[in-house]
């Protein structure tokens, strides 16, 4: 009974540690793509500022 109770909660700590892991690296990926997705915007905003200044400088 014993054995059993120490193996149950051994189990449920790795299993905690795995849960938090999982957690952390989709973090972390959740983290890199909005990175990628405000350089891809900042990209854009910065190609129509230079179409803009190009092709009306007098302004």
């Amino acid at each position: 009974m014993r054995r059993r109770r120490g193996a149950q909660i051994i189990e449920e700590g790795l299993l905690i540690i795995v849960a938090l892991l999982g957690i952390g690296i989709a973090m972390g990926a959740a983290n890199m793509i909005y990175e990628k997705i405000q350089e891809a915007i900042q990209a854009f905003f910065d190609a129509v500022q230079w179409w803009w200044d190009t092709l009306f400088p007098f302004l």
